[in-house]
């Protein structure tokens, strides 16, 4: 079913409190020596599906967040961006969602800038098909989505599209990713904006980390 973007007060909440995406306001985050992300294998796509309202891939990777181990489970974008950092609005955003062996959900967010082109970005766009969804010959090294530096901002929050269950550690990193102003153009000629509302943060402590 396609989430009707112009309509969210309409969709079902599971809570209130602790809602997602949130403005990031860096003077204000809390800063921690924890070392966030560690990358800790190579991320592969090898399914791809164009969804309804977003291109969404799954494959193979794991990292390290906060001394635990989470396995990739699937990669979607947003535009514009969900998250707003110092009152900056990326004009995308796409979501690492990952899972630990207890079923703890980590959602690591990249923020897209335009730049020279993101090689992982244009395989993906080359093999999409709207509303199709196939295994891919070759899987896609996903390298080049993956910021490998910087600060990271941790809080606790939510999924970003209904059941919006409040069980999800966002780790929203502050540096962010190139790709071409053309890409952005054909993935914007695909898909229609999929940005959720900005949601209160309710005096959530942020984290400012490291990695």
């Amino acid at each position: 079913m396609q989430l009707d973007y112009s309509n969210q007060s309409a969709w079902p909440f599971t809570g209130q409190q602790r809602q997602s995406p949130i403005t990031i306001e860096s003077a204000a985050a809390q800063p921690s020596q924890l070392a966030a992300i560690s990358w800790r294998a190579l991320y592969q796509a090898t399914h791809i599906a164009g969804e309804a309202t977003t291109l969404k891939v799954s494959g193979n990777g794991a990292t390290y967040l906060n001394d635990r181990d989470f396995d990739f489970q699937q990669l979607h974008f947003h535009t514009p961006a969900e998250h707003v950092i110092d009152g900056q609005r990326a004009p995308i955003e796409w979501h690492l969602v990952h899972q630990s062996a207890s079923g703890q959900i980590a959602v690591i967010a990249v923020l897209g800038r335009i730049g020279k082109p993101n090689a992982s970005f244009e395989a993906l766009l080359d093999q999409v098909t709207p509303n199709a969804s196939h295994d891919l010959t070759e899987p896609v090294n996903l390298t080049a989505l993956l910021p490998l530096t910087g600060t990271v901002y941790h809080y606790l929050g939510s999924l970003t599209t209904p059941p919006l269950s409040e069980t999800v550690e966002w780790y929203v990193c502050a540096d962010s990713v190139m790709i071409g102003r053309d890409q952005l153009a054909r993935y914007q000629q695909l898909f229609a904006p999929n940005a959720r509302e900005i949601q209160p943060t309710n005096d959530r402590p942020i984290i400012a980390e490291r990695f």
